[in-house]
């Protein structure tokens, strides 16, 4: 979190949020495929825990600029669908368990980084309408 604030205020929180998310995803899909090549538990590990710093480090800046966009006096209604959304994870993660028996959990991983990715271009939008902020 601490480098993704840093690198938020150079470059811009959603450019920054954007870049973390990608290299989340593509370290997601490299775990993938360390893992059908066979390569080490340990190296597929490791992948796993920079996927997950890189995709849950940004919560603070999508927050700030969620907060510096809507009106003061609706923010605590924002802020109480944020802790709903965050919420819903053990809810996906029981969806997650089922469909794991169904599809597998390699195609699983597949269909959750395409997820994460179609879901990121809404913030590259952002950034097209100029309504990235560097602090």
């Amino acid at each position: 979190m601490f480098m993704a604030q840093k690198v938020g205020k150079r470059f811009g929180r959603i450019r920054t949020t954007v870049a973390f998310k990608w290299t989340g995803i593509a370290l997601m899909l490299l775990m993938v495929s360390a893992y059908t090549h066979h390569m080490p538990t340990w190296f597929v590990c490791a992948l796993y825990i920079f996927r997950t710093a890189f995709m849950n480090s940004c919560s603070p800046l999508t927050r700030s600029v969620l907060m510096d966009n809507v009106p003061s006096d609706e923010r605590g209604k924002w802020a109480a669908l944020e802790s709903v959304n965050m919420f819903s994870w053990s809810g996906s993660a029981a969806l997650g368990g089922v469909l794991v028996h169904i599809v597998g959990i390699l195609t699983l991983f597949r269909i959750t980084a395409l997820t994460q990715f179609l879901s990121s271009l809404f913030l590259v939008l952002l950034v097209a309408l100029g309504k990235d902020t560097i602090e």
